[in-house]
C-alpha cells in the first residue's frame, strides 16, 4: 500500500514539473535582438524580414513599425520610398508590422502583406496598400478579399499564384509572422507608429530624415 502511494506520488511530481515547464517556459523572443535582421525560425513562421534593399550592403539600416490602417504611416511610406531612391543602395528597410489595435482591418491587411511577401512582392503590396487605404479602410470581409487579390495581382504583374496567396493569408505561419512582429516592437517599446530605429535607437520623426542623411554622409 506504501509503495503504492510512494509510487504515485512520483507520478503526481513528475506530471506537475512538466505542467510547470509548459507554464513557464522561456519567451522565445527573450533572446532576439529586436535591432537586427533575424532570421526565419519557428518563431517566425519560417518567414523572413520584409526587407526593402539589402541590409548586408547598405550603409544604413531602417527598422520600420507601422500600422497599415494608419495615415501617418501611408504618409511616411512615400518619404521613406523617395529616400531610398535617392540613395539607392545606401539604405535599407526592414519593415516589422505593428497593429495598434484602432483600425479594424490593419490585421488583415498585414496578413495581406506577408502573403504577398511570401512570393516576393512585399514592397510592391505595401505602396499598394498605403496608397489605396481609404478604398480597404472600412470594407467588410468579402469585399476585402476582392480588393486584397486584385491588389495581389496587380503587385505581382499577374506573376503571382493567387491561389496560393489566398491561402497564405489565412495560415498559421502568416499569424506566427505578424505575432513575431508585434512582440518586437513590444521589446523595443513601441508607444505609437510609425516609429523608426536606427543603430538601436528610435529617431524622433520630425529629425528622421536629416539624421538618416548625416550618417550616409
Amino acid at each position: 500500500m506504501k509503495k503504492g502511494i510512494i509510487i504515485g506520488a512520483i507520478i503526481l511530481v513528475a506530471v506537475a514539473s512538466v505542467v510547470c515547464l509548459v507554464i513557464f517556459r522561456t519567451d522565445p523572443y527573450e533572446d532576439m535582438d529586436a535591432d537586427s535582421v533575424i532570421e526565419q525560425s519557428e518563431a517566425t513562421g519560417f518567414i523572413g524580414e520584409k526587407t526593402v534593399g539589402n541590409p548586408a550592403e547598405a550603409k544604413i539600416v531602417i527598422y520600420e513599425y507601422a500600422d497599415f490602417g494608419c495615415s501617418h504611416c501611408a504618409e511616411w511610406n512615400r518619404k521613406i520610398n523617395s529616400l531610398m531612391e535617392k540613395y539607392d543602395g545606401k539604405i535599407a528597410l526592414v519593415f516589422r508590422s505593428y497593429d495598434i489595435g484602432q483600425f479594424k482591418n490593419s490585421l488583415k491587411a498585414a496578413s495581406a502583406a506577408t502573403a504577398a511577401q511570401i512570393q516576393g512582392y512585399f514592397k510592391e503590396y505595401k505602396d499598394l496598400l498605403y496608397s489605396n487605404q481609404i478604398e480597404w479602410f472600412y470594407k467588410d470581409k468579402a469585399e476585402l478579399t476582392e480588393i486584397f487579390s486584385s491588389y495581389f495581382e496587380a503587385a505581382s504583374n499577374g506573376a503571382g499564384d493567387l491561389d496560393k496567396f489566398k491561402e497564405d493569408i489565412k495560415s498559421d505561419s502568416v499569424r506566427t509572422r505578424l505575432k513575431f512582429e508585434q512582440n518586437m516592437g513590444k521589446k523595443v517599446g513601441i508607444t505609437g507608429t510609425p516609429t523608426f530605429r536606427t543603430d538601436g535607437e528610435t529617431i524622433n520623426l520630425g529629425e528622421l530624415i536629416d539624421t538618416i542623411e548625416t550618417k550616409i554622409k
